[in-house]
């Protein structure tokens, strides 16, 4: 086993849990599909990334391993479900043994590109600790390490700020790459403003979106789609 190689782990909640803050503009089916699509984009990204060796699903969703399946991806079955940290950890906890590279992502980020998952990999040579803020709200939405037990995960709100401190505290230097395809997620009904939906090719997430007809349900005549101001 290389223990240069890269692995991406994808922790995956339940998809009947997914999405919860999207509640007011997407009934429950729709947010499933929605967090679906966003998957299989993430999963479709990840497998085009040449610099990988390969990708990690940990969840306690069947339909989440059906899905990984297609992308060729292993399966870590989450059966305790205590949150996305503990999720997070069971995946490290795998790689342990293989002292691989691991890239950890969330499965909301459609909007991340292939070169954007190669550049991470890339500052890795560099630096033993690879961090990507989300670009709004304090959370990290890439945490890149040498080696699984660098950092404990600490995925959730101001994360960015933890895991850097954390990073401070075991004196490992710390690249921090600010990337618009990574950096973007889809959470909030904010999220859906026409700067992320126009700007981008979204794939099975932008189809999903078009087939909802997401803007419409902002009633764009009358109102304005939300926007994002910073």
């Amino acid at each position: 086993m290389d223990d240069s190689e890269t692995w991406a782990l994808v922790p995956v909640k339940r998809f009947s849990q997914a999405k919860s803050r999207l509640g007011d503009i997407l009934v429950a089916t729709e947010r499933t599909k929605l967090a679906q699509a966003m998957l299989c984009d993430v999963l479709g990204n990840l497998r085009d990334t040449r610099a990988l060796a390969g990708i990690a699903v940990v969840s306690a969703d069947p339909e989440a391993f059906a899905i990984a399946k297609r992308f060729d991806a292993a399966m870590i079955f989450d059966d305790v479900e205590t949150g996305v940290n503990a999720a997070v950890q069971r995946g490290l906890d795998a790689f342990q043994p293989y002292g691989r590279r691991v890239l950890v992502v969330p499965a909301d980020i459609p909007f991340a590109r292939p070169e954007d998952f190669e550049h991470v990999i890339r500052l890795l040579d560099h630096t033993p600790i690879v961090l990507v803020p989300a670009l709004y709200d304090g959370g990290t939405n890439a945490l890149a390490m040498r080696s699984p037990d660098m950092l404990e995960p600490r995925f959730g709100e101001e994360s960015f700020r933890a895991h850097r401190a954390l990073a401070r505290q075991r004196q490992l230097s710390c690249s921090v790459f600010k990337s618009h395809g990574i950096g973007k997620d889809i959470d909030c009904p904010i999220d859906f403003g026409p700067y992320l939906i126009s700007s981008q090719n979204l794939g099975t997430t932008g189809s999903f979106l078009d087939e909802l007809k997401i803007a419409e349900r902002f009633g764009s005549d009358d109102h304005p789609v939300p926007v994002r101001l910073f």
